[in-house]
């Protein structure tokens, strides 16, 4: 079993302990999990190398790799690969039978918590009735264990609280608040079948220092600055073909020519079911358009986009994509779309460093219609767009003390950039340097520093940025 179905299993159990004891609680039943169960293992216990020794045996049957280095494990995840070991005991040498029988011992509790969250999986509840402090549950409380224990399968939630703040550093008006920024997401999950499920995904964003006057950051959000999303996900096809239907927030490295942060209503394909992947994306998406100095709250978009990663290594994403033209960007609203192709290639070293490029170009035509417009035509704004990014090891949220280092090129002008992306400016290029840190699980916080510039005039544009993030 790899990581991430570790991961799975572990949340799974987790959300149904959850629901268990909510329901006991509920019903006036006195029962708790005993002390400890969600407690960490600290990295200093024997444990850890006493179950990658078992592991390593290939005795283990739903774990193959071993635990990573500097992975802190709760007391239920350790109890997972134990009563693994524990199914599996007459395979072990000697040795490792009394290593097991150890570990047994160690999380007695925490496995027999496993078995019943197993009964109630299955709706064994007439076996797990007596199994929670000798307590015997009526027909209505069985009842409601049942539906809490399949909610529990059914439902997952994540999300995260942000706190930014900006700072532009310009040439005529010095060091300026951008913003001090508190944004909380929660995503919600329901798990309709095996193939699809429904999401609704709750956003509030309220700049805290007049970066403009209603709260809103996006035309998606109304005047309190909140948002919600509601969209469908699903596999049909012996899961080579995906559908994504609704209305979503999109933020993908891989997007439309490269990053985007943008909120989206429309559909989604992607088809393949082995590495090569295409992606057919169709629907009217806010790409800041208004925001920026444009008229429009919404353009009209039609993407195709590819991905195909030759090895663990290398991989590369291209693409091609339509959208309305925007006064923002420069581009004359008569000539209806425009067309931008572009590609993005990755290349990782080794474990410590990655490399990301990427070009973008249009076909956009100048709005020469104004006064303004006309002054603007003999800029520098066709040439395509460009960008590079150099990445020394990486945050991990799961890992304590982990950090990264980046330093991104980027060239933005503005015809042949379907957004202002990666809080970079419109018709801007820079240089960027940024880092991060984990000071405890699901903790991290990162700052920049950009130096920037319009193209065609060499105004200065500096923005440093600090951001702490807490992930659940």
């Amino acid at each position: 079993m790899n990581n991430i179905m570790l991961e799975e299993k572990i949340m799974k159990k987790t959300l149904a302990v959850l629901g268990l004891s909510t329901v006991i609680f509920c019903g006036g039943v006195q029962a708790q999990a005993a002390p400890g169960f969600f407690q960490e293992v600290p990295l200093s216990d024997w444990s850890y190398e006493a179950v990658n020794g078992l592991i390593a045996t290939g005795h283990v049957n739903d774990y193959t790799e071993s635990i990573p280095q500097g992975r802190i494990m709760s007391r239920m995840e350790m109890a997972l690969v134990v009563d693994d070991a524990m199914q599996n005991l007459k395979a072990f040498a000697p040795a490792d039978q009394d290593t097991i029988q150890k570990l047994n011992k160690e999380y007695y509790y925490d496995i027999k918590k496993i078995h019943l969250l197993s009964k109630l999986d299955n709706a064994d509840l007439e076996k797990a009735e007596n199994e929670v402090n000798g307590t015997t549950f009526t027909e209505e409380e069985k009842a409601g264990l049942k539906k809490a224990a399949s909610l529990a399968d059914k439902i997952s939630i994540n999300g995260y609280a942000r706190l930014r703040n900006d700072h532009y550093l310009k040439d005529t008006t010095g060091r300026t608040t951008r913003a001090n920024m508190l944004h909380v997401q929660v995503n919600t999950t329901y798990k309709i079948d095996e193939n699809w499920q429904a999401h609704a995904d709750l956003g509030y964003r309220n700049s805290l220092s007049g970066f403009d006057e209603t709260k809103s950051l996006s035309p998606n959000e109304n005047q309190t600055g909140t948002t919600m999303d509601t969209y469908v996900t699903g596999r049909m096809a012996d899961n080579a073909l995906g559908l994504k239907i609704g209305k979503w927030n999109e933020w993908n490295i891989y997007g439309w020519g490269m990053d985007i942060d943008c909120d989206f209503s429309g559909v989604q394909l992607d088809y393949g079911k082995k590495d090569f992947k295409t992606y057919l994306t169709t629907g009217k998406m806010d790409l800041w358009d208004n925001g920026m100095g444009g008229t429009r709250e919404y353009e009209q978009v039609t993407s195709l986009r590819f991905f195909y990663p030759f090895d663990k290594k290398n991989d590369i994403n291209f693409g091609v994509s339509s959208s309305s033209a925007m006064a923002s960007r420069y581009q004359d609203p008569s000539q209806g779309r425009v067309f931008y192709y572009y590609t993005h290639a990755h290349h990782k070293f080794d474990t410590n460093w990655d490399l990301r490029a990427g070009i973008i170009n249009s076909d956009a035509k100048r709005d020469n219609t104004t006064p303004a417009a006309a002054a603007k035509a003999a800029t520098k704004t066709k040439q395509p767009g460009r960008w590079i990014q150099l990445q020394y090891k990486g945050s991990d949220l799961q890992s304590p003390g982990s950090y990264g280092i980046t330093a991104d090129y980027r060239y933005e002008p503005a015809l042949t950039w379907p957004t202002v992306t990666d809080w970079c400016g419109l018709n801007e290029h820079f240089f960027r340097l940024g880092v991060s840190y984990v000071p405890a699980k699901n903790i991290l916080l990162d700052t920049f520093y950009t130096w920037a510039d319009e193209i065609d005039t060499g105004k200065r544009d500096d923005m440093f940025r600090f951001q702490a993030q807490f992930f659940f």
